[in-house]
């Protein structure tokens, strides 16, 4: 009986697992092939990029006056300001409101016959998502560092073990408000929608912050993504200590999601 749900969640999920694994490294396999290609033209590209409204440069990453065909500015721009946590945070949220999904279909009862307090499935089913979510993060950096080598992409190895670092425990985050919610109220639509909603917010409000708009420049602390900030990551090789907030973030809500099941009436859900 030991750890039985958590394994039960990692076996559930092979297939998931694997497939998201495909498309993880496809994504990350094509936008860094056409690194030379941008390399290359990078001139007439940044011309082209410097006409653009700094809000609009910030929502692609390419704010701060960061060179987004500089080696830093495209590895930023192309996989991990945007694209890799929006595939991270969608297999993790989906993954994070699993356990309301059950609920809401009649089966969490079986669920609690096992010998195990609520609590402990709870951190059991967390824990799967933990791992999971960093097998996908890992995956998708093997991928990064194979696929910047070929092209010449001059970007160091510890950059970008601390920008899929820094991804993976932002998906924590944000996972981890959905797995609090669908504790709280076993409604996993409402879950996704919760989490999926501060993650577009808080990447709307960074983005917008950096582009000197004052409204979001104020808000901008309550961001998830202020605090992630991979681009300093991948210039400095080392995550800035904000990063430190995500991880006190993912702990709290966590144990949110542990207090809200144990003082759930579940015979009137």
């Amino acid at each position: 009986m030991n750890a039985v749900v958590f394994r039960r969640v990692l076996a559930d999920r092979r297939r998931w697992l694997i497939g998201w694994s495909i498309g993880i490294t496809v994504f990350v396999v094509l936008n860094i092939a056409f690194w030379p290609s941008f390399r290359d033209q990078s001139d007439e590209l940044n011309d082209m990029f410097d006409k653009m409204p700094e809000s609009l440069r910030a929502l692609f990453g390419m704010g701060d006056g960061v060179d987004p065909f500089s080696p830093v500015g495209y590895l930023s721009s192309q996989v991990y300001t945007l694209a890799m946590p929006m595939l991270l945070l969608i297999a993790g949220i989906g993954a994070a409101a699993s356990m309301a999904g059950d609920e809401e279909n009649g089966l969490l009862e079986t669920v609690f016959t096992l010998p195990i307090s609520r609590g402990r499935l709870v951190l059991e089913r967390w824990a799967a998502v933990v791992v999971l979510t960093a097998a996908l993060a890992g995956v998708g950096l093997v991928a990064t560092v194979v696929s910047a080598r070929a092209v010449d992409l001059d970007v160091g190895i510890g950059s970008m073990v601390w920008a899929s670092v820094g991804v993976t425990v932002l998906t924590w985050a944000v996972t981890g408000l959905g797995l609090f919610t669908g504790a709280l109220t076993g409604r996993r639509g409402l879950a996704i929608t919760v989490a999926a909603v501060v993650a577009v917010a808080s990447y709307l409000i960074t983005s917008l912050a950096d582009a000197g708009i004052g409204v979001f420049e104020t808000l901008e602390p309550l961001s998830v993504f202020t605090h992630y900030d991979v681009l300093a990551t991948l210039a400095a090789g080392t995550p800035p200590w904000s990063f430190l907030v995500l991880v006190a973030a993912a702990a709290i809500t966590t144990a949110a999601a542990r207090w809200a099941i144990d003082r759930r009436d579940l015979r009137n859900a």
